[in-house]
């Protein structure tokens, strides 16, 4: 019996994941953690946290490790969400979708693999060629250093010159 329990297939676990959302303009961090359905299709959770944007590295580091660890894995309930469903647009209180997306920047952050050692930061850097910024850190870095790597980004993303 040991021999077929060893031989069956594990179930395959998903990197986890957080998207970040920053607005210097508005003074507002959105941080949405992630769940995934069987078929691999991430949604942003229901409750999202907001910090100040000039919150110290410290917290937003803290903040970005509670909310990568509150991935979890559910079966979307409802299909037929629109874009207006989407939880950090809620979060954000303004009136379109198109103004939520020129006033905050994404930072995408995954683990690299299974085992989330390593989290890979993917900033969007709103460019027409669909060019982005990714930097990678050990998931155990000090949450000053989170903080300071995800604002370093966000600096990067505001300033970009192509």
């Amino acid at each position: 019996m040991n021999l077929l329990n060893s031989l069956k297939k594990e179930k395959k676990k998903f990197p986890k994941m957080v998207v970040l959302y920053l607005s210097s303009e508005l003074n507002k961090i959105l941080i949405a953690p992630q769940y995934v359905d069987e078929s691999w299709i991430r949604f942003e959770q229901e409750e999202i946290e907001i910090l100040d944007f000039n919150c110290s590295n410290e917290l937003l580091g803290e903040s970005i490790k509670k909310n990568f660890d509150k991935f979890a894995e559910k079966n979307m309930a409802d299909k037929k969400r629109t874009s207006k469903d989407w939880p950090a647009y809620q979060a954000s209180n303004l009136k379109s979708i198109k103004e939520f997306e020129k006033k905050y920047y994404r930072i995408s952050i995954n683990g690299s693999n299974e085992t989330n050692a390593t989290m890979v930061f993917e900033a969007d850097m709103k460019s027409e060629n669909n060019i982005n910024l990714t930097s990678l850190i050990s998931a155990y870095a000090k949450n000053e250093k989170l903080g300071i790597l995800t604002k370093e980004l966000n600096e990067i993303q505001l300033y970009r010159k192509f």
